[in-house]
């Protein structure tokens, strides 16, 4: 084995055809950290003229002429070969000391254990291992952290495995008010386009209503405007929006067929059906009457949720969403779920990540209606091994540690 440094070429063609890859580890994110400004280095490992393991790292100055070096859900490789895992992270130590490192953190994508909604473990992987063996190589386990930490990458997600289902078998699995709400927003003809760069003060909108309400940290524009551009098709920003044109015809002959089963004989001798039917006409009248009012204020078109989504060959991760809170009853980001998770299905792409939660399963907890709601898609919880460190300059890291602590 040799430790070499991988060309934007060579990094991506491997991290493509890895499974288990994260999107932080492609070559075109390596193309958004340099537009950022980032220092960017690319490893990885030859063996017998093949790639067997690639990493994207970043560097920023630390105290004097030091660095920092961070891999971003990386290095991607077999874990599960040791003698690769430990070749590769001391090799990577030796790198980043020619390279003037004071410390890197490293946070892989390798999962720990499956759980369920409630926090129940369902399987434990073969993956402690992987922690006893950075640990014997000087790298320091951060730790089971919970909690919503913006510097950090959160070590929870909620994971919707696809694997040999079809959307009929997807939407039997759900609990019953994602089903409710996903056959309504069939059945009103919510519609879902995807915006275009130009158009991304239309997502960036919706984000900010979310935001206020939340009260969560949203990334700026530019975060954004970066994946975009050099995503391309990788990046995906679906707009959830009601068409009048369409929409309102449709309540309308509605409308008409609640006036024909009321006229119905057999509706006026029977007491319960026809007051049943006399509700259900006046709640579509109050809907059409909506309708038309929106129409005329907002015109033809209506947008009411949208979302960013980042994909790779293995997997669609939902990014970032918002709701415009007057029209939450359209259950606009319904339709925006449904039509990603038909994207994954249509793609192959067995993962469809709802990305991150806490890990806190509490009623208390400060995601707790976020957790509630992917848990009614039928996802499971993937708890990944967590964050390590390695003091590359242990002496100067221990003084940097103690300035650190003098400021806090």
């Amino acid at each position: 084995m040799k430790f070499i440094t991988l060309t934007k070429e060579q990094f991506g063609q491997f991290c493509d055809q890895t499974e288990g890859s994260h999107f932080t580890q492609m070559a075109v994110n390596y193309d958004v950290k340099k537009r950022e400004g980032a220092e960017v280095h690319l490893v990885g490992v030859e063996e017998n003229g093949e790639i067997i393991a690639a990493c994207l790292l970043t560097a920023v100055p630390v105290i004097k002429r030091f660095k920092y070096f961070y891999t971003n859900r990386g290095p991607v490789m077999d874990y599960e070969n040791k003698s690769l895992l430990s070749f590769f992270f001391t090799e990577l130590k030796k790198y980043l000391k020619r390279h003037k490192a004071l410390f890197v953190r490293v946070d892989p994508y390798v999962a720990y254990q499956k759980r369920d909604h409630d926090g129940q473990i369902l399987e434990r992987y073969a993956t402690a291992s992987v922690i006893d063996e950075l640990e014997s190589l000087g790298y320091e386990h951060q730790g089971y952290t919970t909690g919503m930490k913006t510097n950090y990458q959160i070590r929870w997600h909620s994971v919707l495995d696809l694997t040999d289902k079809d959307s009929k078998s997807v939407l039997k699995d759900m609990d019953s008010l994602r089903k409710r709400n996903i056959k309504k927003v069939i059945k009103n003809g919510i519609k879902v386009r995807y915006l275009t760069e130009d158009e991304l003060p239309i997502f960036r909108e919706f984000m900010a209503d979310t935001s206020s309400i939340k009260e969560f940290q949203d990334r700026n524009d530019d975060f954004y405007r970066l994946r975009l551009r050099h995503f391309g098709d990788r990046a995906l920003m679906p707009l959830a929006y009601i068409d009048f044109t369409t929409y309102i015809p449709q309540l309308e002959e509605e409308q008409a067929a609640l006036k024909i089963n009321l006229a119905n004989d057999n509706t006026q001798k029977n007491e319960k059906k026809k007051a049943d039917l006399e509700k259900q006409l006046a709640a579509l009248e109050d809907r059409l009457k909506e309708a038309h009012d929106l129409r005329a204020e907002h015109g033809d078109t209506l947008p009411v949720a949208a979302a960013f989504y980042l994909i790779n060959p293995y997997e669609v991760v939902y990014l970032a969403g918002g709701t415009a809170n007057d029209f939450r009853h359209f259950a606009g980001s319904y339709a925006i779920q449904w039509q990603m998770i038909n994207y994954a299905l249509e793609h192959g792409i067995n993962r469809y990540n709802f990305y991150g939660i806490s890990g806190d399963f509490s009623p208390e907890a400060e995601d707790a209606g976020v957790i509630k709601f992917k848990k009614g898609f039928n996802a499971d919880v993937i708890e990944y091994i967590g964050d390590f460190v390695l003091p590359v300059n242990r002496p100067v890291y221990k003084v940097y540690q103690s300035l650190k602590n003098i400021k806090g």
